[in-house]
């Protein structure tokens, strides 16, 4: 008895995870097609709200990812936040009222955000402040050398319990 193969999907889109994906499939390119169209018809607007949520996502990657390769400042989270926007640094400085000095250091990862800042910054950009202040905080860790870790290791909760007994 001979068994033949029955291909159910010669393009390659099958969604059974098996094999690879033939990016040249007429379905493939069918795809492509649609979501070229369906971008090229969004509102402004619409757009904007995209690039948003494409930064949030990336921002909270940046968070729950493990060491990454490149230190991301939250000044360069904002400047794409503000490029999104079409906002320009001064416009932005004065209408959350922070000297636009102020602002450029940010930017320039030259200067920390604060909480007020965070405040400010999660109810423009409609995020948790908690997002700001947690890729600072993780990129202050990761900036801390070996040395700085050496000097920490003597606090050891077994040495601390021996000195309170």
């Amino acid at each position: 008895m001979n068994k033949t193969t029955k291909v159910i999907n010669p393009g390659g889109i099958n969604g059974s995870g098996k094999g690879v994906v033939n990016t040249n499939s007429k379905d493939i390119k069918v795809l492509r097609d649609v979501i070229r169209e369906h971008a090229e018809n969004q509102s402004p607007e619409d757009r904007v709200k995209i690039e948003l949520f494409s930064l949030k996502l990336q921002m909270e990657s940046y968070i729950n990812g493990v060491t990454p390769s490149k230190i991301v400042s939250t000044g360069t989270f904002l400047k794409e936040h503000l490029k999104a926007i079409k906002v320009k640094n001064k416009v932005f400085a004065k209408y959350i009222d922070l000297e636009e000095s102020n602002l450029s250091s940010i930017i320039q990862g030259r200067r920390k955000i604060n909480i007020d800042l965070a405040l400010k910054l999660g109810q423009v950009f409609g995020l948790d402040p908690n997002l700001w202040l947690l890729i600072q905080s993780k990129n202050e860790l990761l900036q801390v050398d070996e040395k700085r870790i050496l000097k920490y290791q003597k606090y050891r909760l077994e040495e601390l319990l021996k000195k309170v007994s």
